[in-house]
């Protein structure tokens, strides 16, 4: 039932904010979990000022490496302070969060299927890309904002619920 699925395209607008200013020199990556990690890039005496501004709310991807790792590298920024990536790196926000709810949004970047579907779409080059053209084509499924809400909220329970058990588990082996 795709009755309510729309194009992320209608959602997303692209951001190309740059540290001009030197705002920071925190260097971020995406891994392939879908979380932002310091960056394992040798960047001493590199200008970091070409380098993308990264603010709370945005979310970054590095669309160069999906054919090769068969997932779309993806993360929402949820710190205050602000962070920089890569230039190569695509960065994009959420046009009306009054429609889609990032959290929401960012839950549905973690399904297997969007990988899947990324990867479908990727070009010939040896590392296997994605552009964002074919990323703003992807469809998903856009219900009521409460209802997103309510979703994200069931599935932060069930996550955290999961890392208590681990937890519990880690004591116990311990």
């Amino acid at each position: 039932m795709k009755s309510n699925y729309e194009p992320l395209g209608k959602h997303i607008k692209l951001i190309d904010t740059r540290n001009k200013e030197r705002i920071t020199d925190r260097v971020l990556g995406i891994n392939i979990n879908k979380f932002f990690m310091p960056s394992v890039a040798n960047v001493i005496g590199t200008d970091l000022s070409s380098y993308k501004l990264l603010c709370k709310g945005r979310f970054a991807c590095n669309p160069m490496h999906v054919g090769r790792d068969e997932r779309l590298p993806v993360a929402l920024y949820d710190e205050d302070e602000p962070a920089i990536v890569s230039p190569a790196y695509l960065m994009f926000e959420i046009t009306d969060n009054s429609v889609l709810n990032e959290e929401y949004l960012m839950m549905w970047f973690h399904r297997p299927e969007f990988d899947r579907v990324c990867w479908l779409h990727t070009d010939g080059s040896v590392r296997g890309g994605i552009t964002w053209d074919d990323i703003c084509r992807l469809e998903l499924p856009v219900p009521p904002i409460k209802e997103q809400i309510e979703i994200v909220k069931s599935y932060k329970a069930i996550t955290d619920r999961i890392a208590l058990k681990r937890r519990i588990n880690d004591n116990l082996v311990a």
